[in-house]
């Protein structure tokens, strides 16, 4: 690839992946696609790892008719030919539906034409790679992308600790596919540094601990775990006080009778960490 393909590259990236509309496929920029494309797709609220499950590894067939279920009159003859169906046969053969409405709307009509005879999301998927993949080139884009999203991660607004942790957890998965090994320690100071600003005493005082350099990253996200309902709690306590907090920060005597804020309950007492 030249070096003004990687520019264009880099600035097509801009414009494609978001998490609240599926990311359109520019050819000559396939390798940022893909990966923006996956992002969207996991970001999805219901059944996302089953969607890309059926994107990128599979097209589910259901367990006791061994059908592959392609469509929704597919589906809709399944739910009426096949009685209780349990909850996970059900969604593994929507998946499959979902996911090719989801691949389908995130390409150009002319690069749709040259799918058009697939019939699955799978199939759409494999073909695509064999029409914009450069392998060399797809793994260098890959990889620096993931370095990116490694080195920037951060928790989001509205998330839990334990959804923070699963989509780091799958980032890491996604290094190690690609081979970009980074060790324990950096992981774990990584994963903390992102977490929102209302864990800041918690993770400074989990990162001065005698112990912390001996934890695995599930033992980690365990200790934090043990403390998000308190940090969750002041969350709400500062964000009720608005901006009478702000003021009051730097503002001892605020009136005759005086207020000075007190966050010592922020603080983890020594025999809390009894349990670590």
């Amino acid at each position: 690839m030249s070096d003004d393909s990687q520019v264009n590259s880099i600035n097509l990236s801009r414009s494609i992946g978001s998490t609240t509309r599926i990311p359109i496929l520019f050819p000559n920029a396939y390798e940022v696609w893909a990966l923006h494309f996956e992002d969207y797709v996991l970001g999805l609220e219901d059944h996302c790892y089953l969607i890309w499950e059926a994107i990128n590894v599979q097209t589910f067939t259901h367990t006791g008719t061994k059908r592959e279920i392609k469509t929704q009159q597919n589906y809709n003859k399944l739910l009426l030919g096949v009685k209780d169906v349990s909850q996970y046969e059900k969604d593994r053969p929507i998946s499959n539906v979902k996911a090719m409405r989801i691949i389908i709307f995130a390409l150009p009509p002319d690069t749709f034409r040259l799918v058009s005879s697939c019939d699955t999301a799978k199939a759409i998927w494999d073909r695509l790679k064999e029409l914009y993949s450069t392998n060399a080139d797809l793994e260098h884009s890959t990889q620096t992308l993931l370095l990116s999203e490694f080195g920037a991660f951060a928790q989001k607004p509205d998330e839990s600790l334990d959804q923070t942790f699963n989509r780091y957890n799958h980032l890491l998965s996604r290094m190690m596919k690609h081979k970009i090994g980074r060790e324990l320690i950096e992981q774990k100071v990584t994963f903390m540094n992102g977490l929102r600003s209302e864990w800041k005493v918690v993770v400074s005082t989990v990162k001065s601990h005698e112990q912390f350099k001996n934890y695995t990253l599930a033992k980690l996200v365990g200790i934090l775990r043990s403390h998000e309902d308190e940090v969750t709690k002041e969350r709400k306590i500062v964000s009720g006080m608005g901006s009478l907090a702000l003021v009051a920060k730097g503002k001892k005597d605020v009136d005759d009778d005086g207020w000075e804020s007190d966050f010592s309950d922020c603080v983890l007492s020594n025999e809390e960490y009894d349990g670590f």
